[in-house]
């Protein structure tokens, strides 16, 4: 072997090794950052502590039944949330833009030139002041106060993609033009390009465990199901129809657990309904959105079994194939694996930055 080869393959394996450092490094930040902003112990005042999100039910199987209905009685039932009229800033998700000031100023200055500038972003623009008194962040800088210590902050990710690094450069120096004419005493930020690398790996977590399971149920002779039949039994089960013609089953807190939606195009419009016939409804369980995700996707599956005895159909997957007891456990599995992977990841299932995430 000559030596330009031997230097060549030196050169390949630097390379090789290089790449797996780098992502490496990506994945350690990303984890650090999640541990970080999810540690009791930390006392920093610039990051308080957030009331974490509920457990995840056990992954015991809830035996489905056939009168259909909301969720299982023998399923752990998250205790109700009340809405927030602001959303907490989040440093895992957020890029955060930290402000010190000599003396104090009030949020609504910039808050609304930043949700202007980023009107076509497609992600929230989030403000938060630190008070004092009440010894804690304020989201949105409730009560109209002025705060010598204020965030400001912009999703980095949702379903819509990862914010570029040239929105974060952009987001940046707006608030520290905004800061430098009240005299800051310091701003404080993640560099735009680390910022970015984490929204790629945000970005591309996300996209790995954003599924949704459907179950199908079909007419077995060719008669049609009428839309006041399928009306009667989603009542019946729970669920609402609403606006977008799509019946809902939602929580206590109001969030949807699943939905029901005609497997035709027509959708389920209130003065149709009545005249409406089809060939067959969807179920769908949006996953990473919700909550005890196995015991909503058993009450689900109940619902469907439900509906396909009164209508006389039958459960069949995205391709027409009868919804077999062996392709059930194997969504069962998979779901699993899935909410395994986001409770590992810090994002847990129907959790609020689950809920900011998937939107």
């Amino acid at each position: 072997m000559s030596d330009l080869q031997t230097a060549l393959i030196a050169i390949g394996a630097c390379v090789v090794a290089g790449v797996l450092a780098f992502n490496w490094w990506q994945e350690r930040q990303f984890r650090r950052r999640a541990e970080l902003a999810f540690d009791n112990e930390h006392a920093d005042v610039l990051m308080p502590a957030k009331a974490p999100d509920a457990e995840a039910a056990p992954d015991a199987r809830i035996e489905p039944r056939l009168e259909g209905g909301t969720l299982p009685e023998s399923a752990p039932r998250a205790a109700p949330r009340r809405p927030s009229a602001a959303l907490p800033i989040d440093p895992v998700i957020d890029y955060v833009v930290e402000i010190e000031l000599a003396e104090p100023a009030p949020v609504a200055e910039l808050h609304p030139q930043l949700n202007a500038l980023a009107a076509n972003w497609g992600k929230p623009v989030l403000a938060a002041g630190y008070d004092a008194e009440a010894g804690g962040w304020q989201a949105g800088g409730a009560g109209n106060k002025d705060y010598a210590q204020l965030r400001f902050a912009v999703q980095m990710a949702n379903r819509a993609g990862c914010i570029e690094q040239e929105k974060l450069t952009t987001f940046r120096t707006a608030v520290e033009k905004w800061a430098q004419e009240q005299a800051a005493i310091a701003v404080k930020s993640l560099d735009a390009g680390l910022a970015h690398a984490m929204a790629v790996q945000l970005d591309r977590f996300c996209a790995d465990v954003d599924i949704a399971v459907g179950v199908n149920v079909v007419t077995r002779n060719g008669g049609p199901f009428a839309g006041t039949k399928i009306r009667a039994l989603a009542q019946a089960a729970g669920m609402k129809l609403e606006s977008d013609g799509v019946f809902y089953l939602r929580n206590e807190s109001g969030q949807p657990v699943y939905t029901l939606d005609n497997h035709e195009p027509m959708p389920f419009m209130p003065e149709q309904i009545t005249t409406l016939t089809t060939n067959g409804v969807t179920f769908l369980l949006d996953v990473p959105r919700v909550a005890e995700g196995l015991a909503a996707f058993e009450a689900m599956l109940a619902t469907a079994r439900s509906f396909a005895s009164t209508l006389d159909g039958t459960l069949v997957d995205d391709n027409k194939a009868p919804l077999s007891d062996e392709a059930i456990e194997k969504i069962r599995r998979q779901l699993t694996g899935i909410l395994a992977k986001m409770e590992a990841g810090q994002i847990a299932a129907g959790g609020a930055r689950a809920l900011r995430l998937f939107s």
